[in-house]
């Protein structure tokens, strides 16, 4: 286990390297770079599904509908929230690195 300090300096080695090269930062991280436009047209297709389901099951009178539309509510709203802070957190990364 690393010291808080020896911790702390590795993160902004880390924040540093995806500043400057994101396509070397994700390939040695071992995941690829995905396109926050792709993610934007995910979340919005899968909000439009779940606003569909809820209006066909409140007007078909399908509980099941409702029900599945209303989860899927939910997940989508903890979704776009989760979504915001990463982006929050990602701008205040890139404030603080570029401060340095």
């Amino acid at each position: 286990m690393l010291p808080d300090r020896e911790r702390h300096a590795l993160r902004e080695i880390e924040a540093e390297l995806r500043a400057s090269d994101p396509a070397f930062a994700a390939a040695f991280s071992g995941r690829k770079l995905r396109s926050p436009q792709r993610w934007s047209l995910l979340l919005v297709l899968c909000d439009v599904t779940a606003l569909v389901m809820l209006i066909v099951g409140l007007f078909a009178r399908d509980a099941a509908l409702v029900l599945w539309g209303t989860v899927s509510a939910g997940a989508l709203v903890a979704w776009h929230i989760a979504r915001a802070e990463s982006i929050r957190e990602s701008t205040e990364d890139g404030a603080t690195a570029g401060s340095s």
